[in-house]
């Protein structure tokens, strides 16, 4: 993911951030579908993807609560984590210096109308 910027440290922990978000999504869609089968909790290979995932989803089970059995908090999880991706990726842009001149002009014009009352 290239980003937008002077500085090398900054493409380095936003990039790696976004990768360890996308990296994340995946073992938590790993967890629910592990979830339709009972028995997977017992297979000694699979305990970290639940021990690195149910704190995260246990966050949201009280939120949401089951309806007709099914847990929908997953969904509000997936959620979060969309918008910490997004975040995430407008951490590491930069806003363009004639488009910064154009925002500054606009707050000081929107200021001085108030100014007056």
């Amino acid at each position: 993911m290239a980003i937008p910027g002077y500085g090398i440290a900054e493409q380095v922990f936003v990039g790696g951030f976004a990768n360890f978000l996308q990296v994340y999504n995946l073992v938590i869609t790993a967890r629910i579908l592990l979830s339709w089968f009972p028995q997977a909790q017992g297979i000694g290979a699979l305990q970290p993807v639940f021990a690195i995932t149910d704190p995260y989803l246990n966050l949201f089970r009280g939120l949401i609560p089951p309806i007709f059995g099914l847990d929908l908090s997953p969904l509000l999880a997936f959620f979060v984590l969309n918008v910490a991706t997004s975040t995430t990726a407008a951490i590491g842009c930069e806003i363009p210096k004639d488009l910064k001149e154009k925002l500054n002009e606009k707050k000081t014009k929107f200021g001085q109308r108030f100014a007056g009352l």
